[in-house]
């Protein structure tokens, strides 16, 4: 009878030391979020329509304190229109107004971290967030390498519609992609040097591979990047893409003096299906830059930075030559941080298009509170 008590005793033990624990996980853990009010407005060119919304967003995240190298994390995000320029410049109407992007249990030592469930991804062609599993390995000196797999994608931006959770659709063949699977690999050993190999396959759609490599000083700094396709899908085209950019800080300014082209029959082919970070003109400005992925590309662009009392100014100027025609793009814009959680942001892109019909120019403005 005492041998059960004692067992018995050491299980209650046992039972509220694991509670008080996770009491305590949960009670470390932080929440953070924002409050962001976005419109924008475009002057159409032609007989095409103006287009414009205004809109809000409620984003809000919390993670648990570790546990035994353990964490969890939710996050949702909501989004609302407020007023359209013409009807269906929003949305149509059928999409979610909040969707939870974030759900997720996560396990990290000095050797690996391991992520399982909904999350948000940003590598080189892989980002937005994914109902996934991704691995990454640090037991290698200097080197990260990431191991993911996804099966589905949603998109919950603070500017634009929510898209909620859905698989990666069929190809033009009617075979559906299953899933999407990645390998990406960063090596650091050099001061200023990143290189990074990466491989992707994407279900019955293509696989590619590709390599990038950055090395940074204080003063300047270089980017080579190239990646091929393999395209699965019957009568689809391989893609490959090539970019080369050099960056210059001097008296306050920054440069960023770059080119871009894409391959003469099939672009960048389905690279860019599951998201994309080269575009400059999105990824610098928050710009367009429709036309960068297209057949036979080449794109060249100037990007200059300059921050004045606490005012960041940027201002883009690109062309992009597809076949024998050009589109030019100009972007500017302003950021301000008001206090260290409201800032307020604007955004002007003019594009002259090769088809005059399709000139345009739009201002975004933007304001946020994050916490």
């Amino acid at each position: 009878m005492k041998k059960i008590s004692l067992i018995a005793a050491s299980l209650l033990l046992s039972t509220n030391l694991v509670a008080n624990s996770f009491d305590e996980a949960f009670k470390a853990g932080s929440v953070s979020g924002d409050i962001t009010l976005y419109g924008e407005k475009q002057d159409n060119s032609g007989g095409n329509k103006d287009s414009g919304f205004s809109m809000g967003s409620i984003g809000l995240s919390y993670e648990t304190g570790e546990l035994n190298g353990f964490k969890a994390a939710v996050g949702f995000r909501g989004n609302h229109d407020f007023s359209e320029v013409e009807e269906d410049d929003y949305s149509d109407g059928s999409e979610k107004e909040a969707i939870l992007h974030t759900a997720n249990i996560s396990y990290a030592n000095k050797y690996l971290g391991l992520t399982l469930g909904r999350q948000e991804i940003d590598l080189e062609w892989l980002g937005d967030y994914h109902e996934s599993a991704v691995l990454g390995i640090t037991a290698i000196p200097n080197t990260t390498v990431v191991l993911g797999y996804t099966n589905r994608i949603a998109v919950a931006d603070a500017d634009a519609p929510l898209e909620d959770f859905d698989d990666f659709g069929e190809t033009s063949e009617g075979k559906k992609i299953d899933y999407a699977a990645v390998i990406d690999a960063k090596y650091e050993g050099v001061k200023g040097l990143v290189v990074n190999p990466y491989f992707y396959d994407a279900d019955n759609l293509a696989n590619w591979f590709g390599l990038k490599v950055d090395y940074d000083t204080d003063m300047f700094g270089v980017t080579v990047h190239g990646a091929s396709s393999n395209e699965d899908v019957s009568g689809t085209k391989d893609g490959d893409i090539a970019h080369i950019e050099g960056r210059l800080n001097i008296a306050g300014f920054g440069f960023n003096l770059g080119y871009i082209t894409t391959d003469n029959n099939g672009g960048v082919g389905s690279m860019a299906t599951l998201g994309e970070n080269i575009n400059p003109f999105d990824a610098l400005r928050g710009g367009d830059g429709e036309k960068v992925y297209e057949t036979d590309t080449e794109t060249t662009y100037l990007n200059v930075n300059y921050e004045i009392s606490g005012v960041e100014l940027g201002a883009m100027y690109g062309e992009m030559e597809y076949g024998s025609d050009k589109d030019k793009e100009f972007d500017f814009t302003v950021d301000y941080g008001i206090t260290d959680n409201l800032s307020i942001g604007a955004l002007y892109v003019n594009l002259d298009a090769q088809d005059s019909d399709d000139d345009y120019d739009k201002l975004t403005l933007t304001v946020e509170y994050s916490f």
